[in-house]
């Protein structure tokens, strides 16, 4: 899925890792926000190669998540480089204000991108890594048919390299579990004053929470999901367990409709 462009003007190149839910962040608030952009998907580590063929080895700036050569990377017609999901939002929400009102809003954004997303992203990995195949099926269903033999042939070394980058260990599963139980009961806590998370109105923490908790609830591309994720059937009892908690909590039902009103709405 890509934007399409608008009154004549060049489309913005988005870099992405295909199923990212920082990337999916992203992809959300130009397609809201009606900016004109080209998507080039990829997958982990290819994604790092083509930011640095794009930006001609200088990458982004890295921020506390992320390295220079992360993804998503949205390259503006005019030569800029945006290398953070929260830059590429504000960017895209020049066109639509409405979406950061008051510094709430943005303090949100900043909290789930340290608090939530980094965990959600453990527990994705920690799962899918653990199906013989599973990743290779994402390969196929997300990227060209080129660029999924080549990563095929990197499984190997890929999976070595995220146990040690993501703590991909039982002590650190326990930990990102408790982390992201912890945000789904304070977020469940703020709802209970609102219909959104800062007010009566749809903003940027409403969208950056449902985006970053995609990957532990599974959001489809039919509930509005810009990519690919592993079908529930394809998960054992343990990952099928986590999926079913974290969709019937109250804050997972929240991120459910902001998909289904806000998401999808945008995607029809």
């Amino acid at each position: 899925m890509s934007g399409t462009s608008e009154g004549g003007g060049d489309p913005h190149r988005l870099i992405t890792l295909a199923f990212s839910h920082y990337n999916e962040k992203a992809r959300w608030a130009l397609d809201r926000c009606a900016v004109p952009y080209r998507e080039e998907r990829h997958m982990p580590f290819v994604c790092s190669l083509a930011v640095a063929v794009a930006t001609r080895g200088r990458g982004g700036e890295a921020d506390r998540t992320s390295s220079r050569y992360s993804t998503p990377v949205l390259i503006v017609n005019d030569g800029r480089v945006l290398s953070d999901s929260t830059d590429i939002l504000r960017f895209a929400a020049q066109r639509d204000t409405s979406l950061f009102r008051g510094d709430e809003v943005a303090e949100l954004v900043d909290h789930y991108g340290d608090r939530l997303g980094p965990y959600t992203r453990l527990l994705a990995y920690w799962h899918v890594l653990r199906h013989p195949g599973m990743i290779e099926r994402l390969a196929d269903e997300n990227v060209g048919r080129r660029e999924a033999w080549i990563f095929k042939k990197l499984v190997a070394a890929m999976r070595s390299r995220l146990t040690g980058a993501l703590n991909l260990t039982e002590a650190g599963r326990d930990r990102a579990m408790v982390r992201v139980r912890e945000e789904l009961d304070a977020t469940a806590s703020r709802l209970q004053r609102s219909r959104y998370l800062c007010g009566d109105q749809f903003t940027a923490a409403d969208l950056t929470f449902a985006a970053l908790a995609a990957p532990v609830l599974l959001i489809s591309p039919e509930e509005g999901y810009g990519a690919r994720l592993p079908e529930y059937s394809s998960f054992d009892d343990e990952a099928q367990s986590l999926i079913t908690e974290m969709r019937t909590h109250p804050a997972g039902q929240f991120a459910l409709r902001i998909y289904a009103e806000e998401r999808r709405r945008v995607l029809a």
